[in-house]
């Protein structure tokens, strides 16, 4: 068998093999006498057929095809070895020419890590975390805000009231805003800057109409420098009576027995996110010092792969939310396609990382415990599940069987690899970053959600 090879692309190769005419004629034989056990040739026993015989009926192409069909996966191997390639995934033989047999294919590699010296590289460790006692009172402002009651009232609409209207603007000739019947809470921090000024006195059946521009960083970019003319029309006027922060507040929250658990409570969740947000910057600045000292280099089916990857985890999100990916694809006005490119970046940065990340880990013999293996595969089942409780055996049959838990695995590896790089570059001992207890991290969420309720009101 000839077998060479030429490069193509970034780690991708062109496999040109030329198989032993012999074994080309043996292989054929064998499969004319498949084809006639399937289809007997009349006046023989099925198989029986000779083999010119079979040709004349079905053809030397029909043949031909279904002998490489049986002989290219060792045909394949051979192939592999001899060349002495490492594949990253196995592609299919093209068929070049029938006289003499000549397969190629596009081999795509493994991707290929070279660590520069790390040994020197540092990072500036994040300060220490802290809560002052003014974030919690915002937070308890929040909270008294969420629980507040809105009382119709017959006057001129007053800062700090809730009003139902309709809500139209307009940036030269588009409409950018259309709310037939929206809610707005009147404060100085409704946007655009001047909003509440200008609907303050407006009673019940009046409109207003005024012009104003949103700041250029404003987080919609459909609505970040322009200048929009408003039609407001006032429905209703309510006003807010907020109720005293006090220790009933605390049990209409939650399961607090006093103002003050409540405040110790946000305290230890507020500390243990901003904890977590310090380790993840720290983290994210390694990662990018040990990249900037490496030279990575994989084929296109890697990216594409990683691409795949990101958009599977999408469509599992979705799922979870009760969207459909397609459905979601026509609300956002966007194609498969469209969303393949738009993660592109992010997925290259991805493969880029954990790829180093990898070489890393194999570098310093870095291997995961019974425990720390079990963990991964928990968070990966919760990923993709939403929880893992009763499904726990199922999840571990789908996974094993999928042969997804070397993945789980090699991800946890990583997940590792990161936070011992991070401790290192950081100058101190390899530790674990402390895991936000659930009570802490739902209420984080909840105070979160909070919060983003009241800045979209």
């Amino acid at each position: 068998m000839r077998v060479s090879t030429e490069a193509v692309a970034t780690r991708e190769v062109e496999l040109t093999v030329e198989p032993d005419a012999e074994r080309i004629r043996r292989a054929m034989r064998q499969a004319a006498r498949r084809i006639s056990k399937v289809r007997p040739v009349a006046g023989f026993r099925p198989g029986k057929a000779p083999y010119e015989l079979v040709e004349r009926m079905f053809g030397r192409e029909t043949i031909l095809n279904e002998a490489l069909n049986e002989e290219a996966p060792a045909i394949y191997r051979e192939a592999i070895a001899e060349a002495k390639l490492e594949p990253y995934e196995q592609a299919l033989f093209d068929l070049e020419s029938e006289e003499p047999v000549v397969l190629k294919m596009r081999v795509p590699l493994m991707p290929e890590v070279t660590l520069g010296d790390y040994s020197e590289l540092t990072i500036t460790p994040e300060p220490e975390v802290s809560v002052s006692e003014a974030e919690i009172d915002e937070q308890i402002e929040l909270l008294q805000r969420q629980h507040a009651e809105h009382v119709p009232v017959e006057r001129p609409i007053a800062m700090g009231d809730q009003v139902l209207a309709s809500v139209v603007g307009h940036a030269g000739e588009d409409r950018v805003i259309n709310q037939e019947s929206t809610t707005l809470n009147v404060s100085e921090e409704m946007m655009p800057p001047g909003f509440a000024e200008a609907i303050l006195g407006a009673s019940e059946g009046d409109t207003r109409a005024f012009t104003l521009s949103y700041p250029e960083d404003f987080d919609n970019d459909d609505l970040a420098g322009k200048t929009v003319s408003f039609e407001v029309a006032v429905k209703t006027v309510r006003q807010t009576n907020l109720p005293p922060i006090d220790d009933e507040l605390a049990k209409m929250v939650g399961d607090y027995e006093s103002l003050a658990a409540l405040r110790e409570r946000i305290a230890e969740a507020m500390t243990e996110q901003k904890q977590a947000e310090a380790r993840s910057k720290e983290t994210r600045a390694a990662v990018e010092a040990l990249v900037g000292v490496a030279t990575v280099e994989y084929p296109e089916a890697a990216l594409n792969n990683e691409i795949s990857e990101a958009i599977q985890r999408q469509r599992n999100r979705l799922a979870r939310m009760g969207f459909d990916f397609e459905r979601y694809l026509q609300m956002v006005n966007q194609t498969e396609e469209d969303l393949r490119e738009q993660v592109r970046p992010d997925a290259e940065r991805s493969l880029i990382e954990r790829l180093v990340l990898g070489e890393y880990a194999r570098r310093e013999d870095i291997e995961l415990g019974a425990d720390e293996a079990e963990a991964e595969f928990r968070a990966f089942a919760a990923d993709i599940y939403g929880t893992y409780g009763e499904r726990a055996e199922e999840v571990l049959r789908n996974a094993t069987a999928s042969g997804a838990l070397a993945a789980i695995y090699a991800q946890g590896q990583i997940n590792k690899a990161a936070r011992i790089l991070t401790n290192r570059l950081a100058g101190r001992p390899d530790e674990e970053a402390p895991e936000p207890s659930e009570e802490n991290q739902a209420l984080a969420e909840f105070l979160e959600e909070t919060r983003k309720d009241s800045e979209q009101e």
